[in-house]
This record gives structure tokens, sequence and C-alpha cells, in this order.
């Protein structure tokens, strides 16, 4: 049992606390215009935060227990992003310059995404080779044995964490190859050849 717990523990690290990614959606041009959309990305996060400190003593005045008090703590964090949109419809940056014609963009937008999967693949695969010495480690006879499979285990999961959450990252569409001015400029060539002028917009207003 202890075995399967670990092996869940370890899927849910790699599948639910990590977002999952979705492939470019192959979207076709519709001969509507291409535009640049500037927004902020707002969210929350809840976290324990102490409020307080309680003492118990004995008899004679002296502490022997102390209890900490804590309350939820939420934040709203904001950030400031952008992403093209085909008349009304948001696009993932790979459709974008396709549809664009901007050969040079896609490459590198392309490249990002596949090192964002080669770490994110690597990050899992550490995860699970951790796990695994860690669970090993337990059975090892020897202390040294032990310390050395259990802490190293231990360091390997954390660094497949950070490796799994570096390429999800990458693969985020908020996460984009080239610069917001590039992507502008692809719009308004696009634009110029459909005869329609430049979009830009702003917070999906445009």
């Amino acid at each position: 049992m202890r075995i399967y717990f670990v092996f869940v523990t370890a899927g849910l690290l790699g599948g639910c606390l990590l977002p999952g990614q979705q492939a470019p959606g192959g979207v076709v041009a519709t001969g509507e215009q291409l535009a640049v959309v500037d927004d902020v990305k707002v969210w929350t996060t809840t976290q324990k935060e102490k409020v307080g400190e309680t003492e118990y003593k004995d008899s004679d005045g002296k502490v022997i227990a102390t209890a900490n008090s804590y309350q939820d703590k939420t934040t709203t964090h904001e950030m400031k992003i952008w992403y093209p949109v085909q008349g009304k419809q948001q696009l993932r940056d790979e459709d974008f310059f396709k549809i664009a014609g901007d050969q040079n963009a896609l490459s590198q937008t392309e490249s990002l995404r596949e090192n964002g999967a080669k770490w994110r693949t690597r990050g899992i695969i550490t995860m699970g080779a951790g796990v695994v010495a860690a669970i090993v480690g337990y059975f090892v006879p020897s202390d040294i044995g032990r310390t050395v499979l259990v802490t190293g285990g231990g360091l390997a999961v954390a660094g497949g964490y950070y490796a799994t959450w570096y390429g999800t990252s990458e693969m985020s569409p908020d996460t984009h190859a080239v610069d917001r001015s590039i992507a502008e400029r692809a719009a308004q060539d696009y634009n110029q050849k459909l005869g329609k002028g430049v979009g830009v917009g702003l917070s999906g207003k445009f």
C-alpha cells in the first residue's frame, strides 16, 4: 500500500498540480484581420498565515505547551499579458504566425514549445526515478545506503518537479518566443495584404 500511495502521489504531482497543455488547434485563415490584444491576467492564491499563539501553563505557571492559530489569507495577483487573435477568436502563437506567414517567428515559437515539452518529460522521468530510489532506500539494510537513496530520491523529486514546471511554463500560451512588436508587425503585414488595415486590441476590445 505504501508503494502504491507514493506512485499515486507522484502521478498527482505530475498531472494535477501542473497544468496540462493543449496542442495548437490547427486554426486556418478565415479572411478576418489579425490583431494583438493586451490584457491583464488576474488570479488568487490562498495560504495559511499565523495570527496568534496560545500558551498552556501548569499549576505553577510554567509554560508546558504552545499552540499556534492560523487563518487563510487570500492574495490577488495581476500580470500583464498579450495574445494574438483572428477576428474575435484567440489564437495560440503557433497558429497566429502560421496564418500570418511569419516563418521565422513560427520556427522560434515551435522551438520554444518543443524545448518545453522535452523539459517537462525529463522532469516527470526524474520525479519517477526519485520516487523509486526513495522506496528502494527504505528496504536497504545499510544506514549509509538508505540515507543516500532516500536523500537522493528526495532531491531528484524536487529537481524533477522544477524541470516539469519550467517545461510546462514554456508550453504555456502566455509564454512567447518573440517580442510583442514582432507579432504586431506580422499582423500589420497580413492585414495590409488583405486590404483591411491594422488591428491592435486592448483588453479584448479592438
